[in-house]
């Protein structure tokens, strides 16, 4: 059971890992579109016209760049703090069973150890004892006939 938990921290640490870098790479690209393709369209797409009023997909441009990229980071964040939250959980359970090897459980494991070792020294000087329960059987045959 500890293995089949902790693999699922792992995981969900992972997780968050790979939703963050995810969310920063947005972020990012979101602040290069914002700066560079308005210049890009202005040179190579409007470059023939003669242009009197800014185009209105120049000015939603930024917006939705922006949008986008906070989006996907407040969405990452939320994901990472549901995940943290359940990692938690998960840690909380892995200790509650009993699983990570701590202090106090090597001097719980020595005191049974010297105690199962007490006992198969008390069982081997203990002399054996021959069982008699054939004859018991015969001898109870014998008075009832």
């Amino acid at each position: 059971m500890y293995t089949d938990l902790s693999f699922k921290v792992s995981q969900l640490r992972a997780k968050n890992q790979n939703a963050m870098l995810t969310a920063a790479t947005v972020l990012i690209a979101a602040l290069f579109i914002t700066a560079l393709l308005p210049s890009l369209l202005i040179q190579y797409i409007y470059a023939g016209q003669q242009l009197f009023k800014q185009p209105v997909l120049l000015e939603y441009i930024p917006i939705v760049s922006f949008v986008a990229g906070v989006g996907c980071f407040l969405v990452a964040i939320i994901g990472n703090l549901f995940r943290a939250k359940r990692i938690k959980f998960l840690e909380n359970q892995i200790e509650a069973e009993g699983c990570y090897g701590d202090e106090d459980d090597d001097g719980v494991l020595e005191e049974l150890e010297s105690l199962a070792e007490a006992l198969v020294k008390e069982k081997k000087a203990s002399p054996k004892k021959k069982t008699t329960t054939k004859k018991k059987k015969t001898i109870k045959k014998k008075a009832k006939k």
